[in-house]
């Protein structure tokens, strides 16, 4: 024992010399313009130190010692840069541009387009629906969390005109998003598809000067959805549909990937998420707004009133109004007629605002009498992100558990919705497509996987049609879950970020749950082996048949898969 003390002491006594021989090594990161260069990393390997630069392109390294030292500097866009500094010593580093991350990106162009020819032979053959046609209002909100009205349980957030929708219609319990994020959402939601088959379940599009947008063709991502996809607006104005669009489109933002090119007659917001520079807000192809003049708290007003005006105009005729709302998707932006008044802080602020604005479009269809014949679907494109509520489930935006996946959702269907229910069958937000394109008896397209089914049973009370759901990463964009009507199993993949962002949490593992009973707390798979067993191989066949076939192309009879 008194020898094990003695070797204690000692050690104390080299850490405390050592401590006092430490110091401070400065260092200034400039580019070749002499610029600061902010989030520089500069590490010191030998002794595990390292730090990040501020927007004065300054970074500190602490308690190292003294004697000459390898420093290394690295940021992004730049050449790693190797240098020797002494402890106590300021210098300033100098980085050199590179080039290899455009040479990269310059590798990879957009995905190959492989059935445009099969998209505008299908769109062609579609006719203008004969006799009374339904108009079509599809709301969505960014980022709002299962837990964030007070239907759905907030005891801080008022929202009386969405909880409205509920007691007018089906509220649903067991829907879901295509994705955890908005990019992949939104592309399944129009397409009827999971986002793997349209190049788009790998994290969100950025905008074309954006750095991330770069990084992403480095990595040969999409960062527009591919031409050859069929979008249900495309699908409704062949059908004699007036179609407009008004708020968030993130789903490319150059020529030929825009809202216009893919049905939308009519278009006002913003391409991308409000978080994106630049705030441009376009009407059409033009710009509306430059960004420098865009007020943010008053963006969901100035969609609203797009969309009223929308309504208004096409009353006398089918329409088809997708209200893709920017809020309350992160930096929260309180409109000042709402600001300070939800007992839920200023994330309460913008939701309630938000639900003022849906009851400004409702009213307004109430006053044009068009409200039974308009069919009203209105949901999150994802779940909650920090600053929201998931409710009672486990986990928010980004992640595979259900509250990344699971979100709020509204159907009002006059004639096949019965007031005030509430349905616990589960669905996705893909089944919108099919499910209108069945209520007009207009045929899918035949080239390609539709995911979704029709949810009509399942609105008017009786059971979904899915066997199973799956659920997708947000970086890697990979199958990492399956559920049936009772259980989930939730696989662990590779979802690494090109930033090194977006892992699972130490120790997860492969786990069965059960979604009756529980929020994913509790890995039942050894209580329920066979149903675990069961759920792996249906993941692993699915994920198989995606591999060999991830577009989803079906061939005419007789022909090979193209």
């Amino acid at each position: 024992m008194r020898s094990t003390f003695m070797r204690i002491a000692a050690i104390a006594a080299v850490l405390a010399s050592s401590s006092a021989l430490a110091g401070e090594i400065a260092i200034r990161i400039e580019g070749p313009d002499g610029k600061p260069v902010p989030g520089a990393r500069v590490a010191a390997p030998e002794v595990l130190r390292n730090a990040t630069s501020g927007s004065d392109g300054a970074a500190v390294l602490t308690d190292v010692p003294s004697g000459d030292m390898a420093v290394t500097v690295s940021a992004q866009g730049f050449r790693p840069a190797l240098q020797t500094v002494a402890m106590g010593q300021t210098v300033t580093v100098r980085l050199e541009r590179s080039d290899a991350l455009q040479r990269a990106a310059q590798a990879h162009g957009e995905p190959a387009v492989e059935h445009l020819a099969q998209k505008q032979a299908y769109l062609k053959s579609i006719k203008p629906v004969a006799g009374k046609k339904p108009n079509i209002v599809l709301v969505l909100f960014d980022d709002l969390g299962f837990g964030d009205l007070s239907s759905y349980g907030n005891r801080l957030i008022k929202t009386p005109n969405i909880d409205a929708l509920a007691q007018r219609g089906v509220k649903l319990e067991q829907f879901y998003s295509a994705s955890p994020v908005c990019t992949p959402s939104r592309a399944a939601l129009l397409s009827g598809r999971y986002p793997e088959r349209a190049h788009a379940a790998n994290h969100v599009f950025f905008p074309s000067g954006h750095p991330m947008a770069t990084i992403r063709r480095s990595l040969g991502w999409a960062n527009a959805l591919p031409q050859d996809e069929i979008l249900l607006p495309e699908v409704l104005l062949r059908a004699g549909y007036a179609t407009g669009a008004f708020g968030k489109w993130h789903l490319g933002d150059q020529p030929g990937h825009r809202p216009t090119d893919f049905g939308f007659q009519d278009y006002f917001g913003i391409l991308y998420s409000n978080d994106m520079k630049p705030e441009t807000l376009w009407r059409g192809n033009v710009v509306d707004t430059p960004a420098e003049k865009t007020d943010q708290g008053t963006l969901t007003e100035r969609i609203t009133d797009e969309a009223v005006a929308f309504v208004r105009k096409n009353a006398k005729k089918p329409f088809f109004a997708y209200v893709p709302y920017t809020a309350p998707h992160l930096p929260h932006h309180p409109n000042p007629k709402h600001q300070g008044i939800s007992e839920g802080g200023t994330y309460g602020d913008v939701i309630e605002d938000l639900d003022a604005n849906v009851g400004r479009l409702m009213q307004t269809l109430r006053d044009l009498k068009l409200e039974d014949n308009t069919i009203v679907i209105v949901m999150s494109d994802n779940g909650g992100d920090w600053g929201g509520s998931a409710g009672n489930l486990r986990g928010r935006k980004g992640e595979t558990f259900e509250g990344g996946q699971r979100i709020p959702a509204f159907v009002i269907w006059p004639g096949v919705t019965k007031p005030g229910s509430v349905s616990q069958e589960m669905g996705m937000n893909f089944d919108v497509l099919p499910t209108i394109l069945c209520a007009l008896n207009i045929p899918l397209p035949a080239d390609r996987t539709i995911d979704g089914t029709d949810l009509k049973p399942l609105l008017a009370g009786g059971e979904t049609l899915h066997d199973y759901l799956y659920y997708t990463t947000t970086w890697s964009g990979r199958f990492a879950g399956v559920r049936d009507r009772h259980f989930k199993y939730r696989d662990i993949v590779p979802n690494d970020s090109p930033v090194g962002a977006g892992g699972e949490p130490y120790n997860a593992k492969p786990s069965l749950y059960s979604l009756d009973l529980d929020n994913e707390a509790h890995d039942v798979s050894a209580k329920h082996p066979e149903e675990a067993k069961h759920l792996i191989e249906v993941l692993d066949t699915f994920r198989k048949e995606n591999a060999i076939n991830p577009r989803g192309w079906i061939a005419p009879p007789g022909s090979a898969l193209k």
